[in-house]
């Protein structure tokens, strides 16, 4: 492995996660993916060149948004992706941190020294700004405008005074409601063993005067 392609070369470097960052940078990039920003992403097309690329993509689906931390979670665990680890330990590019810490890899002398000559170049893979997300992680995307649509989180829609007025007189009716019909609840209860009780005590009464 004297050249690494680019998700190699990230995963070297960062780990899973920085893969799944580099795997969408060059999704979006490419117009595989569309941005709804903040942090929102939908897929526009299911080709895929990297088997990486196609654990992303999955991670995604085909219908609705995903967060890119939704798409995280989902894809870190693919062996797709993970396979990569095995791959570069197998070349002598990658060791364990720990025997007690499952998942840590850290760059050997050998890994080191292909990280400071950087990433095989590749056009087919790097949308544009892969290699530097590659290399030094989301941060490093010079778009900062784009960085922020894809990566930040995405925020809760902020509700009105009107709709927050709405909100709590519905919350108010609803445990009015509930104590009243709590409170009918109650009474018919008690209603009922009260009745129940008197017939149980007339009809005694009656038998006994019966046999008398």
């Amino acid at each position: 492995m004297a050249d690494l392609d680019l998700y190699e070369f990230a995963f070297l470097a960062g780990g899973r996660e920085r893969v799944v960052d580099t795997a969408v940078v060059v999704l979006v990039e490419s117009g595989r993916l569309r941005v709804h920003p903040p942090g929102e992403l939908s897929m526009v097309e299911a080709f895929r060149r990297h088997p990486v690329e196609a654990a992303v993509l999955d991670a995604v689906g085909a219908r609705g948004h995903r967060s890119v931390d939704t798409i995280r979670w989902r894809s870190v665990n693919d062996d797709r992706i993970t396979g990569l680890a095995r791959r570069l330990a197998d070349a002598g590019l990658l060791r364990r941190r720990s025997l007690h810490r499952r998942g840590r890899w850290a760059p050997t002398r050998a890994g080191r020294a292909l990280l400071r000559r950087g990433p095989l170049a590749d056009p087919s893979l790097d949308g544009g700004s892969a290699v530097l997300v590659a290399q030094h992680g989301r941060a490093a995307m010079t778009d900062t405008a784009l960085r922020s649509a894809v990566f930040e989180r995405p925020t809760p829609r902020q509700l009105s005074a009107g709709e927050i007025g709405r909100r709590i007189r519905r919350s108010r009716w609803d445990a009015a409601s509930g104590s009243a019909m709590f409170g009918a609840h109650q009474s018919h209860t008690a209603l009922g063993g009260a009745a129940g009780f008197g017939l149980d005590a007339g009809g005694g009464g009656g038998g006994d005067g019966g046999g008398s």
